[in-house]
This record gives C-alpha cells, structure tokens and sequence, in this order.
C-alpha cells in the first residue's frame, strides 16, 4: 500500500459499503453531499466502462467501485493538485487496475478515446457560469463550482461523443435551472429517463435534482418520489 505522507489539513475517513478510505483536505477542497447523493443514485451494470468528468478527489469512482462487478473506472479531473490526491485515494486502496484518474482537460477528450467508447457518464459539474456568484478565495473551489474552463453545453456535447448508444449519463444539477439543463440535453440526444428532485426537507423548494439520461433513449421519463435530505425528527 502506498506511503500516504498526509500533508497539513489532510485526513482519511472511510466511506462506503467497502470501507473504502478517501484522503481530504480539510483546509481546502472537500466533496460535497451532492457527489454522495449522485453515487447513490448511480445503477451499474456488471462489466460496464465508466468516466467521471471532474473527478476531484476521486470520490465518486470510489463510491461506484464494486469488486464483483469488474467494471473498468475513469476519473478526469483539470486541476493538477486534486488529481494527484484522486490518484493517491486510489492507490490507498490498492484499487489502480480498476481506476484511473487522467489529470487534463475534459475538452481534449476526444483526443484520448474513440467515439462511443464508455457504457456510463457520471458529472458533478460546475454549477455556476463564469462571471457570477460569490467567487471562493480557494482556487480549487472555484473551478469545481462556475464554468471556468468548461461549460455545460461543451460538457454535453463530449458526453454525447463519448457514449455509446444507449449508454447512460447521470448528473446532478440545480433545480431553479431545470428546463435549459434538460434543454442541452435534447439538442444532444440525451434523453431524461428517470429523474429525482432534491428537497432539504419537506415544504421547502427543491434545491437540486437527479437525472438519468440515456443517449438515443425514448421519449418515456420516470419520475421517483422526492427525495429529502432532512429526515423528519418523528
């Protein structure tokens, strides 16, 4: 097992049916509940390939990681530093032969693989467009949360080059913005399938939601019952 030499703020906490460990910063970037929400909804198949764009710390691999499933698992991640830790998470767990974390640009992916090449697209993506929103004084942060180096409808069209057909995107998204994300899914032949909205507790408004979408699928959507992160103290 590799030498974890944690660097000041890091700790490693354990996650998952497998007791997987993840190595965080706490002084820096950490997952959100958003990526624990979106592996949770995620449904893989034995044998399937997989690429999570914008991997960060490798965190949703690690959750979709199944040792009787034999699934092959790509993580891309743009920043230099959180792609080093998403390779030291999973080298940590001896889990190398099944995940691979590629530090580069998500836009020059059609340059590493061949068209229809993946089964399954995961994406946690940038939630705010450049230019708006509170900009955070962490660098790491600030391009996970607003399209700095890739927006939606560039990070659509790659998926769409990526997937085969009938593979399977799942996302996690703002629900005040809906309509135009399931717009640019359309325009790329990804059709909604399954969806979830995500409430903080009940009588408040949905604050994300959850999509499945498959490319070249049929028109049919199938809509589960909210899901609230607050549980009732009843």
């Amino acid at each position: 097992m590799l030498n974890t030499n944690l660097q000041p703020g890091e700790i490693i906490e354990s996650l998952g049916q497998f007791r997987l460990k993840v190595i965080q910063n706490k002084n820096s970037y950490c997952f959100s509940v958003d990526s624990l929400l979106l592996a949770e909804f995620i449904k893989i198949k034995n044998r399937e390939k997989i690429i999570d764009l914008g991997t960060g710390c490798g965190i949703i691999p690690l959750l979709l990681y199944s040792p009787q499933k034999n699934n092959v698992i790509f993580g891309v991640e743009i920043q230099e530093k959180l792609a080093s830790l998403a390779e030291r998470n999973i080298l940590i767990n001896n889990l190398e032969k099944r995940i691979f974390i590629q530090q580069g640009d998500i836009n020059h992916l059609k340059k590493k693989f061949p068209a229809e090449y993946f089964d399954v697209i995961t994406v946690n993506p940038p939630y705010i467009p450049s230019g708006r929103g509170k900009n955070s004084s962490d660098n790491e942060q600030l391009v996970a949360r607003h399209e700095l180096n890739i927006d939606f409808d560039t990070m659509m069209q790659i998926s769409r080059y990526l997937l085969k057909k009938g593979g399977r995107l799942y996302l996690i998204h703002r629900a005040d913005i809906f309509i135009p994300v399931i717009m640019t899914l359309k325009r790329y032949n990804l059709e909604p399938k399954i969806l979830q909205f995500i409430y903080t507790k009940k009588g408040s408004q949905a604050k994300r939601f959850l999509l499945e979408a498959r490319k070249e699928g049929g028109t049919e959507l199938k809509v589960l019952a909210p899901l609230f992160i607050q549980r009732d103290k009843n």
